[in-house]
């Protein structure tokens, strides 16, 4: 019965690598550093946020955020690991070997052992690549194009964050500002509920008004409580893309308003996107390391050449009589006569990669300029809405003075003010809309192009700090 048990080494220098990677490498943000941060906008037990504001803390503990590091970190552990291939492998080896007899041949009354029963062996060994037909370095080279391209795509997640958080902002202030309005339309309802009680108390008109007035005060009630709920879900949004408590009290120091548009045109913008979007930096890296990885395929053609040193020590073998201690160096070669079409497949894929990431990148470029034109487009709808949003809420301004002052009088109905309350309450409503539309089209414009003011600012001013 023959037991045996090896034991091989590990490659020190890759495993001292891997762990200064890993603690160096990895990015958390603990709740005590989250707490630090939310107290910075504290006052009076509220959280006062600004879009800038919101923006840092995004960017420092977004969960997506957040994994697009530990992906570079996984990136850059790769290319220690392809980098470790090329450098000398030293481990150590040890076995021992039970036999069930000893092996030997007897000379007369003398019989003359070859191998015990128990054999020990122990050494060290060394391993260099010589060559390996441009394998390694086209992995190695392949692990930096591709880290490369995951920094890329961090910095695209952290623009999609950006628009993602300015438009949860946005939609916040949308819906406070429509809580806003249904409040006033409350407001103004109870306002001309007094005035149909006194008239009606007085006889100058029928009960009927006042019946309908609180009716319609009813209503307003109603959208008033479901403009409170909207609210709530608007900043637990905001504050679920921040990766802070839902039950954080939270106050929006912006209102919402008209911002500037950028001043160039379609063209100019289009091109602007195709030269500084992360996507496309991305798929150029991601091409690069595709055509490295074809270069590995067909490295498998080649020939593979390595050095060799082993050191052993050994008891209970036949060696073991003219001493322990043996040393061996040799250089061992190895070339691929068939292998069943292996090789070839190998190499047929990593071609289809490349092809495959090619067509990706003509894709990317193509929705590039998609995204470019329809927020182009949007923005030019949402600022003709907005002019003639202000128009209408203007008139129906002066409307709703003119039907309550007609009313008081005895000259207008019931019927007419609350015709142009409702025309009043609809008109801000659209104006509201209409900037929200146009402050959301505008941040998917600057995602589009790939210029992020705000995320620009943030940085200067934690680079200041």
């Amino acid at each position: 019965m023959n037991k045996t048990m090896r034991i091989i080494g590990r490659r020190p220098l890759f495993i001292v690598c891997f762990v200064l990677l890993a603690i160096l490498g990895y990015v958390s943000v603990s709740p005590a550093a989250s707490q630090k941060l939310m107290r910075q906008f504290e006052q009076e037990g509220q959280l006062q946020l600004s879009l800038s504001d919101c923006l840092r803390i995004a960017l420092k503990q977004n969960h997506d955020i957040r994994l697009t590091q530990e992906a570079l970190a996984q990136a850059d552990a790769k290319i220690t690991q392809a980098k470790a291939a090329m450098f000398p492998f030293l481990g150590a080896e040890g076995s021992y070997t039970r036999l069930d007899e000893e092996v030997g041949v007897a000379l007369g009354p003398q019989s003359l052992t070859f191998i015990d029963r128990d054999i020990y062996k122990g050494g060290i060994v060394v391993r260099q690549p010589i060559f390996m037909g441009g394998r390694l370095n086209a992995a190695r080279k392949a692990s930096q194009y591709s880290r490369d391209a995951q920094a890329q795509e961090n910095r695209a997640i952290e623009k999609e964050i950006t628009f993602q958080v300015t438009r949860a902002y946005r939609t916040a202030q949308v819906a406070k500002a429509f809580r806003k309005v249904a409040v006033e339309a409350v407001d103004l309802l109870e306002m001309h509920e007094h005035d149909v009680a006194i008239l009606v108390n007085k006889g100058a008109n029928p009960d009927i008004d006042l019946l309908r007035t609180r009716t319609e005060l009813a209503n307003a009630r109603k959208e008033m409580n479901g403009a409170n709920n909207a609210v709530d879900l608007a900043y637990s949004a905001l504050k679920h893309l921040l990766s802070i408590s839902l039950e954080e009290s939270v106050s929006l120091t912006e209102a919402l308003v008209r911002s500037p548009r950028p001043e160039r045109n379609l063209s100019a913008l289009t091109e602007s996107a195709l030269s500084q979007r992360p996507e496309l930096s991305a798929m150029d890296f991601q091409i690069a390391a595709a055509e490295q990885v074809l270069k590995a395929a067909k490295g498998e053609y080649l020939p593979t050449i390595a050095l060799e040193g082993r050191y052993e020590y050994m008891e209970g073998d036949f060696r073991d009589l003219e001493g322990g201690d043996h040393w061996t160096i040799g250089v061992g070669a190895q070339l691929p006569l068939w292998n069943w079409g292996e090789t070839a497949a190998k190499v047929r894929e990593a071609r289809s990669q490349l092809v495959q990431v090619r067509i990706q990148q003509d894709k990317t470029t193509d929705r590039i300029r998609l995204e470019v034109r329809q927020a182009f487009l949007d923005i030019g709808k949402a600022e003709k809405n907005i002019e003639a949003a202000e128009s209408t809420l203007k008139t129906a301004k002066e409307a709703y003075r003119q039907a309550r002052a007609r009313y008081r009088a005895g000259e207008g109905t019931n019927t007419d003010v609350l015709d142009v309350r409702t025309a009043l309450s609809r008109a801000e409503a659209n104006h509201t809309q209409a900037l929200f539309d146009y402050n959301v089209a505008l941040a998917a414009l600057n995602r589009a192009v790939g210029v992020v003011v705000e995320q620009a600012d943030i940085k200067e001013k934690e680079f200041a700090e």
